[in-house]
């Protein structure tokens, strides 16, 4: 977080600037802070309008310089190509974005799996971004983001990795609005108000749990949920699955079963939402 808020920094200064992002140290990606820095970057750069020229060094790491060229990154960066990934946790990394909701974006990702999933499960993954993408595109930019730019972005985007690897697929979807607690009162404003009768509205993590038993309440049928309830239903329905949300301040783990909710002192400034559930029968290449 206090990268991402740097590299902001560095944007919101006088034109004429040349930012260089210094990767020569890092030798891993984690598919959530990735996807995070990944669409702050985007949204960066079209901010700036050209202004600031910006560079990065290539990693050391092989790996680590692979996932910069597979997500894009070094293209946002003006680096030069180092050719296309071959390894194997690599190259089966899928970068979407989108400004409406539009599932064949990001169906083909889940699609190519069906043989492995349920089909209970593929709806319901489906079914999960595409009130994500709902969510990203009608609430979540219903006021200008708290980052210090005063910018409101033409768009209203969202952005989605996904990952097939080791017998398990990841999703990843984040949007870069105002988070669920800010949403809340809007999309549901009895829950919102039971919160701030209890004196927890102000707790992000919270909102994201009361967030999530309302979607959940709309219906009472596993995998059948809206948003956030639909996610955490098919990750329940195994024993392998995990949800991950993070909202502004507020994280809300499922993982086998046990559920966490915490908050952080720092805001993410948007959503984040993370689930990975096994593939049946795909082999695990051990990398």
């Amino acid at each position: 977080m206090a990268f991402l808020e740097e590299l902001r920094h560095h944007f919101a200064k006088p034109s004429g600037r040349t930012l260089l992002i210094d990767f020569s140290r890092t030798h891993s990606f984690a598919a959530t802070g990735t996807l995070l820095f990944y669409a702050e970057l985007t949204r960066l750069i079209e901010y700036d309008t050209g202004r600031v020229r910006l560079r990065c060094t290539q990693p050391a790491n092989d790996r680590a310089s692979q996932v910069l060229e597979q997500i894009g990154v070094y293209s946002l960066c003006g680096h030069p190509s180092h050719g296309k990934p071959n390894l194997d946790d690599v190259v089966h990394w899928r970068v979407a974005r989108g400004q409406d909701v539009n599932n064949t974006l990001c169906a083909p990702a889940i699609e190519a799996f069906e043989g492995q999933l349920a089909e209970p499960l593929v709806d319901g993954i489906l079914g999960g971004l595409s009130e994500a993408m709902t969510n990203a595109v009608h609430h979540a930019y219903i006021d200008i983001r708290r980052d210090g730019l005063t910018y409101k972005q033409p768009r209203n985007d969202w952005w989605m990795f996904s990952q097939a690897r080791d017998g398990h697929l990841s999703v990843v979807f984040c949007d870069l609005g105002v988070g669920i607690p800010a949403t809340l009162p809007v999309k549901q404003p009895l829950i919102y108000r039971a919160l701030e009768l209890l004196g927890l509205h102000t707790s992000d993590a919270a909102c994201i749990q009361e967030a999530i038993k309302g979607s959940r309440s709309r219906t009472g049928r596993a995998g059948r949920g809206h948003g956030l309830g639909n996610i955490i239903d098919v990750v329940e329905q195994l024993p392998e699955g995990v949800a991950v949300v993070f909202s502004n301040r507020g994280c809300y783990i499922l993982r086998s079963g046990e559920k966490l909710a915490f908050n952080f002192k720092e805001s993410i400034l948007g959503t984040l939402i993370s689930w990975r559930i096994p593939l049946a029968g795909a082999p695990s290449d051990g990398a």
